[in-house]
């Protein structure tokens, strides 16, 4: 059957790639909203039949075979895009990326080093293969990375960011702050470099840490995740109506944050507000029928209210999750006790 949009969509492509470049004329394709990602798919598919050695048509396809989670797909353009250009650095660069996406860290390694060799100025590579090595705990060759680019580029905002990485699995603190707090200076809008810093105040109990997440929130203000640890470092230090707070707007941006709800619960405990903290851990349990603590802490409630009953069902729920869990085996014990009594 004639496909109309399809062909009109060909048509369309054609004429720009007469009027642009090889790589304008794709990247056209990518960014026209008018067609779907299965119709660019075929689109692309198409000119790749009228020019099979054009290693760019391969590498768009590639991309928007990626958008559309087409992993192996898109694995299958890149690897042929660079048989066709080997020595494309933006082809290795986003077959690393993919590779590493897929957990294959020796393929990803691979590619980025084939980047940085044929270009000595890639900077994005290298930085690349340095988080690589972050994160498999080969210290000593990411280091030698970035040493590298902040030898030629010492403001680079990324290598320094990776440089208090490494400093912080080093165990070496301070050197880890000085240097995270150097990318912010060179980039005011590098959120996961105020998140960092807040997390590693928040381990030193310094309130230092709150100005930090702040700062992430105004780039980001619905990111839940920093409204948690916000909360989380308010509980630490007891001040509990901010950490409530903090807890509620988790809540409201992610109704389902079964942490956050525990928390609200412990809380609930400590300030003697056991109807609250009755509440909280229920939806805990709600949202996740194994989720172990939420059952104690409800137990523990229950029990310090008076109602042994109840107490001992969400004991024994607990102990079925886990049979060994001390702080249930003693919320037992005590209830046997105050019944014998």
């Amino acid at each position: 059957m004639f496909n109309h949009s399809l062909f009109l969509a060909l048509v369309s492509l054609i004429i720009l790639a007469c009027h642009t470049s090889k790589e304008d004329s794709i990247f056209r394709i990518e960014v026209d909203n008018s067609l779907s990602l299965t119709q660019k798919i075929d689109s692309v598919s198409f000119l790749i039949r009228s020019d099979s050695l054009n290693a760019y048509l391969y590498f768009q396809r590639a991309e928007l075979h990626l958008k559309n989670s087409a992993l192996n797909l898109g694995s299958i353009d890149l690897e042929r895009s660079l048989e066709l250009d080997p020595e494309n650095t933006k082809y290795w660069f986003r077959l690393g990326v993919l590779n590493f996406s897929k957990q294959d860290t020796r393929a990803a390694r691979d590619c980025w080093i084939s980047c940085a060799a044929l270009d000595s100025r890639n900077i994005d590579c290298r930085l690349n293969l340095a988080e690589m090595y972050l994160a498999v705990g080969e210290l000593k060759k990411g280091q030698k990375l970035l040493n590298e680019i902040l030898e030629f580029h010492p403001k680079n905002s990324n290598a320094l960011f990776l440089t208090g990485n490494f400093a912080l699995m080093s165990n070496d603190t301070t050197k880890a702050i000085k240097y995270i707090q150097s990318a912010i200076n060179e980039n005011q809008y590098f959120f996961e470099a105020y998140d960092q810093l807040g997390v590693i105040y928040s381990s030193k109990k310094n309130r230092l840490a709150i100005d930090y997440f702040n700062s992430a929130l105004r780039l980001n203000p619905n990111r839940f995740d920093i409204h948690y640890k916000v909360g989380m470092f308010y509980q630490t230090i007891g001040f509990y109506d901010k950490a409530i707070k903090a807890y509620v707007r988790v809540l409201e941006l992610s109704p389902s944050h079964e942490l956050s709800m525990h928390n609200l619960g412990a809380i609930g405990i400590f300030i003697k507000d056991y109807q609250s903290a009755k509440k909280y851990f229920s939806m805990a349990i709600k949202h996740n029928a194994s989720f172990l603590e939420a059952y104690f802490g409800r137990a523990y409630t229950y029990e310090l209210m008076g109602d042994v009953v109840s107490s001992e069902s969400d004991y024994r729920t607990s102990l079925l999750l886990d049979p060994g869990y001390l702080p249930s085996i003693e919320g037992l014990s005590r209830l046997k006790s105050q019944i014998k009594d």
